[in-house]
């Protein structure tokens, strides 16, 4: 869930680059991001993280979700993450586009699929700043419906994952 009062609304329709949005929050669930249409952001080793995780974490709603609040072992959940607030995390270096949980798909792949998907939603989990791995990583995708065309593009894209549901719903899980 979007925390509002976090940062200012970003403005739709300008070619953001990472870094670009000036911590702004991510625009209203349902709206196409602009970073929907541009090309995948240069790899950058190290990636050089933004370090302000109470920022990240209210505006993700990290560590409201999966029952148990807060973090756990140095790691928070968070779920429902749109198309918006996966742009703001790119934009404002939250999240590498190469990360990868295990056999997931890229962040930036997840991304683009949740851009041609509005009803599909992330889910995963945020890493302390207190550890040496900080992070953002996203593990399973999700919608409470599915479609004929949501099913023929997530079959494909879900084929590596651990756990899938295409009845009724989608879901699927990288562990």
């Amino acid at each position: 869930m979007i925390n509002v009062a976090a940062a200012a609304v970003l403005l739709a329709g300008c070619a953001a680059q990472p870094g670009d949005a000036a911590n702004a929050a991510p625009t209203a669930a349902g709206t196409r991001p602009a970073l929907c249409d541009t090309a995948q952001p240069a790899r950058l080793q190290p990636f050089p993280f933004n370090k302000d995780a109470k920022l990240r974490d209210q505006t993700i709603g990290a560590g409201r979700g999966g029952g148990i609040p807060g973090y756990t072992g140095g790691i928070a959940t968070f779920e429902d993450l749109s198309a918006a607030e996966l742009a703001w995390l790119i934009d404002e270096r939250f999240i590498d586009p190469y990360e990868t949980q295990n056999a997931a798909p890229s962040a930036w792949e997840i991304f683009q699929f949740l851009c041609g998907h509005t009803g599909v939603r992330a889910a995963g989990y945020v890493v302390s700043i207190d550890r040496p791995d900080y992070r953002t990583s996203l593990e399973d995708i999700s919608s409470p419906s599915i479609d004929v065309a949501l099913r023929k593009d997530a079959e494909p894209f879900c084929a590596d994952a651990d756990e899938t549901t295409f009845d009724g719903r989608l879901e699927c899980f990288w562990d």
